[in-house]
Formats: C-alpha cells, sequence, structure tokens
C-alpha cells in the first residue's frame, strides 16, 4: 500500500499532510564534506539505530541499486529529487510498509525524516516522525546548539529542522483568481505556497504545497500550528467558492466537468499535463455532487499513477513520450470503466 491509497480527514481539499525533520551527526562533518568511507558509516549508524529503536517493520534500500524506480518515489513525495542525483556517497531510503515514513540518508543532510499521510493530518505526521527522531536520539549524538538548535547543511533550516507542509486541491480558488493574492499574504505570515512537487514546479491539477518557511526562533508545535490556521482558512474559503460555483445557473461548469470526464473516459492519446487537468476538473465534478459515475474511485491515487515514470514502470515498452500517452489514456479509461 501507498499513502495515497486511503483517504484521510478533509480530503475534499487536503490532499496529503507531510512532516520533514533535517538532522546531522555531530562526529561526522555535513554531507558536502563527506568521503564514500565516512557516508557509509554515517548511513550504517543510522540504519542501526533505526532497527534498535523504532518498533516498525522497515524497508532498507540502496539508492544506487535503483534505476528509474528512484523517479517513481519522486512522484509518490517519497523522497526528493536531490536524492535522486549521481553522488559518490552511500545513499540509503528507509521505509515502512506504507511509506507513509520514508527516511533518507545522506540527502542535504545526514537524515531526512519524512512522514507523509493522506488528507488534513499533519499531528498524525509529526507524532510519527518524533517517533523516528526519538529512535535516533537513543542511539547518536545528534548535531545541536543550544543557542542555534539542530545544526543543518543549509542555514534556512537552522532551528526545528522542521518543514511541515500541506498539499492543497484549490480548482475554485484557481478559478476565481484567488491563488496570486493567496500566495502574497501566506508571504506575509511566513509561510510559503509552491507547486504539486515544491520548490520551482508547476502547480498541475490545481494542486499546491503550502508550508512554513521560519525554523529559527519559534518552536516545531507553534509552527505546525501556524500552518494549521492558514489551512484551515483555505479549506473553508475554497468550500465556500465550490458552493458558488454549483450555485451558477448557468450550464458552463457541468459542461467542463462533464467534458473533463468524456474526454478521460474515451480518450486514446493524454499527455500528463492535460490528464492532470482532467482528473482535477472530474475529481472537482465528484466531490460537488456533480458526476457519481466515478464516486468510488480514488481519484488522488489516478493522478499520481498516470505521472509519466509511473507509466513507463508499469509498461516497460513505453519508451517514448508518444506511447507514454497512449498507454496513460488506456490505463485511465481502465481504471474508470
Amino acid at each position: 500500500m501507498k499513502w495515497y491509497d486511503k483517504t484521510g480527514n478533509g480530503h475534499d481539499v487536503v490532499i496529503s499532510s507531510r512532516i520533514r525533520l533535517a538532522r546531522n551527526l555531530d562526529e561526522f562533518p555535513f554531507t558536502t564534506k563527506l568521503d564514500n568511507a565516512s557516508s557509509k558509516k554515517v548511513a550504517d549508524k543510522v540504519v542501526e539505530a533505526l532497527k534498535e529503536n523504532l518498533n516498525k517493520n522497515l524497508k532498507v534500500t540502496e539508492m544506487n541499486s535503483l534505476s528509474q524506480n528512484k523517479n517513481v518515489l519522486v512522484e509518490d513525495h517519497v523522497i526528493s529529487p536531490d536524492f535522486t542525483t549521481e553522488t559518490s556517497l552511500e545513499r540509503v531510503l528507509v521505509t515502512d510498509e506504507e511509506e507513509n515514513l520514508s527516511i533518507m540518508i545522506n540527502e542535504e543532510d545526514h537524515v531526512r525524516i519524512q512522514a507523509i499521510f493522506s488528507g488534513f493530518e499533519l499531528d498524525m505526521a509529526y507524532e510519527e516522525a518524533c517517533r523516528a527522531d526519538d529512535a535516533l536520539s537513543k542511539s547518536l549524538s545528534l548535531a545541536f546548539d543550544d543557542t542555534l538548535g539542530y545544526l543543518t547543511a543549509c542555514p534556512t533550516n537552522l532551528g526545528t529542522g522542521l518543514r511541515a507542509s500541506v498539499m492543497l486541491h484549490l480548482p475554485a480558488m484557481c478559478a476565481y483568481g484567488y491563488i496570486k493574492s493567496l500566495s502574497a499574504l501566506m508571504t506575509k505570515i511566513g509561510l510559503t505556497v509552491r507547486g504539486i512537487y515544491g520548490e520551482g514546479s508547476d502547480a498541475e491539477a490545481c494542486m499546491y504545497q503550502l508550508s512554513n518557511q521560519v525554523t529559527l526562533g519559534i518552536s516545531e508545535t507553534d509552527a505546525i500550528e501556524k500552518l494549521k490556521n492558514a489551512v484551515n482558512q483555505i479549506v473553508a474559503k475554497e468550500r465556500e467558492l465550490r458552493s458558488q460555483m454549483v450555485k451558477d445557473p448557468s450550464i458552463s461548469l457541468q459542461d467542463k466537468l462533464w467534458r473533463s470526464y468524456g474526454t478521460l473516459k474515451y480518450a486514446r492519446k493524454l499527455d500528463t499535463t492535460e490528464a492532470a487537468r482532467l482528473i482535477s476538473n472530474v475529481r472537482l465534478g465528484v466531490v460537488c455532487g456533480i458526476i457519481n459515475e466515478c464516486k468510488d474511485v480514488n481519484l488522488v491515487k489516478l493522478l499520481f499513477e498516470i505521472m509519466p515514470y509511473h507509466i513507463a514502470d508499469k509498461f516497460p515498452d513505453a519508451i517514448s513520450p508518444e506511447k507514454r500517452d497512449i498507454y496513460r489514456a488506456s490505463f485511465i479509461r481502465e481504471q474508470l470503466s
């Protein structure tokens, strides 16, 4: 199973909640100064501490053993794009059975703990990340300063080392032109709005990530509470705008949503961008009670499974973009039938 196989709290607007903690071992330099032998020592120590202290069935994967599967993990938000790059360092991924917990060893920091859950479940994600953090602390000495907090390779993570983020589906706010003003407002209160895959990525399918910017001079719980308060307001606004859209007496919205459903159900070739946009429209139709034909289909799961590397992984002979577009359309028709 994967984290998106389930639907969590507030799933009509909130796709996922994620907590990431950056940690380093104080006996080793940051990864930019590590050689292969030292990075292997870091990996061995971290894996041993997790196995010894974390009461979970863990899967340990050496990243050099993976090929394009690395990019499937990126599309699933299990690892960062940086973790797939070629390096002389020993990079290891530790995950639990459902990939709610993933721990990247020797990325930008020695350890990146990530907990991700479907829906609005920041508290659950935080508890999961803290359990892994505690497991490390029981056996290892982490780089910490009484004034600065946790020491990290990038100064922007100093302090708590925490990044809390929530992925939101905001088709109504997109339609009414609220995203630009939302982004400006969030920046003023120390939060940032990014695309579906974080910094520098596009907002495909009206999906946006909202996360904290400040890690120094604020506690972990305060940072999470600020994010939760902002998300609650955004969710309320998105639902209000959706109600306005549905009450519109014109037929244009229903036509747009039903056309999207029809295209997904019968198209023979779809690229990622078009397919994601259409799935976004159909999902809006389902949660608003307009389209009931696919109300039992997990459209969030479908959205991730039609990404390029997922399609290439499912269909090994999809070696060209055109082939992937054909297989993508076929896969979507199968899921909707």
